[in-house]
């Protein structure tokens, strides 16, 4: 068992970014838990006072420097992850969204 474990009192909101250039699209390696080490779209938390489309394009700047066109919704998901008692460690609720690629 982890000791000294932060429970989550309410979910964090997040964002992501599906970009596409041409027939690829653009992958990150996670820096932070959750999934840690693995590939996934560019995103991440939203701050207090920021839309969902503002997060979303700060993150995406932040991470891989690149610009995008018109965000377009694609799927609110919830990502709760819990420990081996069964205790939520993570919640977030993801807006995520699609892109195409502009430059960067």
């Amino acid at each position: 068992m982890r000791k000294n474990i932060e429970y989550p009192e309410r979910p964090i909101a997040g964002v992501g970014v599906v970009v596409f250039r041409n027939e690829e699209v653009l992958l990150v390696k996670r820096k932070k838990a959750p999934y840690k080490g693995q590939w996934s779209i560019p995103g991440g938390k939203q701050r207090l006072g920021e839309t969902v489309t503002q997060a979303a394009r700060r993150e995406l700047m932040e991470e891989t420097g690149v610009e995008v066109n018109e965000l377009t919704l694609i799927d609110v998901i919830d990502i709760i992850v819990f420990d081996e008692e069964g205790k939520i460690l993570y919640h977030y609720i993801v807006a995520d969204y699609r892109a195409h690629w502009l430059s960067g």
